[in-house]
């Protein structure tokens, strides 16, 4: 066990039965570093296996909403068969602009052509979360949403980022915790949704199912 350490559209909601409280071994479905920091530094402990499966593609009539949180669920469906009896905790972040979801960029190339579509623009954030009870079958599901807006930028400035390396692995070639910050001048929403983790929609997400969140977090988390 770890403490982390180891478009418009509505978003989507998916109900099941009975939730659970109580103290459980929860397990994260994800790699990414920044989701195991937000949820270290709530408290909350927790294991990390990551999916492998490959992410399917986004159906021709599906909303952007709707594909992150179809993909988040998966994850959690995919993880929990290997951990009986845990609570299995995944998630899937887009980044949308004119309903195309801009992912983890190809290379500089790939990465520039991103953030020439950014600058001077609003985009969407989208996480789609999914939690599983093992013991207890469907998940609950949902996302959460948030808006940035980037200043207009100059191609040195882009050429400046992109030498920093930081837009490698990120979905939509930027991170808003780190030097992206120097481009981004308003937000929309929660920001740890950006980051990569809705925490707010957690919340909520737990309440709906019944989990007493609060029981689960422990005051020895990170400084």
């Amino acid at each position: 066990m770890a403490t982390g350490r180891s478009a418009r559209d509505a978003c989507p909601a998916e109900k099941m039965g009975t939730g659970g409280g109580g103290r459980r071994e929860w397990v994260l479905a994800s790699a990414s570093p920044r989701r195991r920091e937000i949820l270290a530094r709530l408290g909350l402990r927790f294991s990390v296996d990551p999916s492998g499966m490959t992410e399917p593609s986004r159906d021709p009539a599906e909303s952007p909403a709707a594909y992150a949180v179809r993909v988040a669920r998966l994850k959690a469906l995919e993880v929990g068969t290997r951990h009986p009896g845990t609570m299995v905790l995944a998630a899937d972040t887009i980044v949308v602009l004119d309903d195309d979801i801009l992912g983890k960029p190809e290379g500089r190339a790939g990465a520039r052509a991103m953030l020439g579509r950014l600058g001077g623009r609003w985009h969407e954030v989208l996480s789609g979360i999914s939690l599983l009870d093992t013991a207890r079958g469907a998940p609950h599901s949902t996302c959460g949403r948030s808006r940035v807006h980037f200043r207009a930028l100059s191609p040195e400035e882009v050429e400046w980022y992109l030498d920093t390396g930081e837009y490698r692995d990120k979905a939509g070639a930027y991170g808003i915790q780190g030097y992206a910050a120097l481009f981004i001048d308003r937000i929309e929403g929660c920001y740890f949704n950006i980051v990569g983790f809705p925490v707010a929609a957690f919340e909520a997400l737990c309440r709906g199912a019944a989990v007493d969140l609060r029981s689960h977090l422990t005051p020895d988390r990170p400084e």
